[in-house]
């Protein structure tokens, strides 16, 4: 990786005020709506499986796996020319699955497909929302930026999980694309109102 400046001590910027730099919000909020959609589908992917009628689970994860694969090289070659459009077409791809999921996949080949789709489109997220974020808080606030999505990040993960436990022992496995659904759909409105502060078509330097 290439050397980064630091930031020195007598121009630390408080945290607050790194949090509520233009575009950070949006960033941060991008990622809680994601991992809260992903996580709650993908914590309970096997027995949404068993209700569709597809019982190789195994299969499901490996399928998901290797589309993350391919969405990280396609993100590796996109990120930094068309960060935006590559962002908008994982969080679109994202959004359209779940519906597909929850109408249509217990349909001969619908689950396979749907779900390597959404590997394809989450597998480069993470990484262009990260990029987004070290764009607009600059290099000398890289760090304590990237700290706040760490968090907010694994509280994604855990809301998501328990949301998804609540919905499961509650409506049950069927309604766990549903309620994925208006997350990862949000976190797609955000990046396509925040063209200007947060998600450019290219790549600044700051």
């Amino acid at each position: 990786m290439p050397g980064s400046p630091g930031e020195a001590p007598h121009v630390r910027v408080p945290l607050a005020r790194v949090a509520l730099l233009p575009g950070v919000p949006a960033v941060l909020s991008v990622t809680l709506f994601l991992l809260v959609g992903h996580q709650v589908m993908y914590t309970y992917v096997a027995p949404f499986a068993a209700h569709a009628g597809f019982g190789r689970t195994g299969l499901v994860l490996l399928l998901f796996g290797a589309a993350t694969v391919v969405g990280i090289w396609i993100t590796g070659v996109l990120v930094d020319r068309r960060p935006r459009a590559a962002l908008l077409g994982a969080l679109g791809l994202c959004t359209a699955v779940m519906p597909t999921l929850g109408l249509a996949a217990g349909a001969p080949g619908v689950l396979p497909v749907s779900v390597a789709l959404w590997g394809l489109a989450f597998g480069g997220a993470p990484t262009l929302i990260q990029t987004a974020l070290v764009d607009v808080s600059g290099p000398e606030r890289a760090d304590v930026a990237t700290s706040f999505q760490t968090t907010v990040y694994n509280a994604g993960i855990a809301v998501g999980s328990l949301t998804g436990g609540l919905v499961l022992s509650g409506p049950g496995a069927g309604a766990l694309p549903w309620t994925a659904l208006p997350l990862v759909a949000m976190a797609l409105t955000v990046v396509a109102l925040n063209r200007r502060n947060a998600f450019p078509s290219g790549r600044h330097s700051s």
